[in-house]
């Protein structure tokens, strides 16, 4: 991965608006790179990585969401209580992310 075309999971906001695609959200996850956008706009952005998730290769929206609100906690909650690192909030992205980086 380059450092150039990643996209990182830093938090979430509630009651907010996808940066994507401009719909109204519960909850938005805070990249550094893109703003905030909707978890299920976050999974169509990165790209798929098969070794990393089964199936389609990419996480669900759930799992980011969840992986949002763990981030907020810092990395050292989420490497003691579910065994995430800070690679673990770190995702490639895909094509049409990697112009808005």
């Amino acid at each position: 991965m380059t450092t150039t075309n990643i996209i990182t999971i830093n938090g979430y906001t509630q009651e907010c608006s996808c940066e994507h695609c401009g719909r109204p959200l519960k909850l938005g996850v805070k990249t550094g790179e893109i703003g905030t956008i909707g978890a299920d706009c976050f999974v169509k952005l990165i790209a798929k990585d098969k070794k990393r998730y089964s199936g389609n290769g990419k996480p669900s929206a759930e799992m980011v969401k969840q992986h949002a609100i763990i981030i907020t906690k810092g990395l050292e909650y989420a490497a003691r209580c579910h065994g995430l690192y800070a690679q673990s909030f770190q995702f490639q992205a895909g094509r049409e992310a990697a112009h808005r980086i």
